[in-house]
């Protein structure tokens, strides 16, 4: 009978403790967003190059939210179009498909100024700030 009453206490301890509120909990969701693009370019203003910002179409994923602005490169029109500082050297191929993590989007289109060299390329577009960065494969 002892035995008996054990089982249920300790079932009945084991049920509560699963119906606690920690199976309430909401699903995790991240404090930042993904988005996937092509490598496409890159302005020419510093002499040092690891300070030029970067061009990425973000159109690799079906349904990509518009976020980026059109721009007429080497005879292709892109569509979703922001430019990027801190492109991983592993990531500096025109073509290559990249994975971006990131929290903010300029609202307004970024000039880029200072340039250092003597025929500076720079391109008026809105800047993404990453937070992690990855190759789509």
């Amino acid at each position: 009978m002892k035995s008996i009453c054990l089982s249920a206490l300790v079932s009945l301890s084991i049920l509560t403790v699963l119906s606690s509120g920690s199976c309430k909990k909401p699903p995790f969701k991240p404090d930042y967003e993904n988005i996937g693009g092509y490598v496409i370019g890159k302005e020419t203003c510093n002499t040092d190059e690891s300070q030029d910002y970067w061009l990425l179409d973000f159109t690799v994923y079906p349904n990509s939210p518009q976020i980026g602005d059109t721009l007429f490169l080497n005879g292709i029109t892109y569509t979703n179009v922001l430019k990027l500082k801190g492109l991983d050297q592993r990531l500096r191929q025109i073509g290559m498909r990249v994975s971006i993590d990131y929290k903010t989007i300029t609202a307004n289109r970024v000039t880029t100024t200072g340039c250092t060299v003597a025929s500076p390329i720079i391109y008026s577009l809105k800047e993404i700030f990453i937070i992690n960065q990855f190759e789509i494969r």
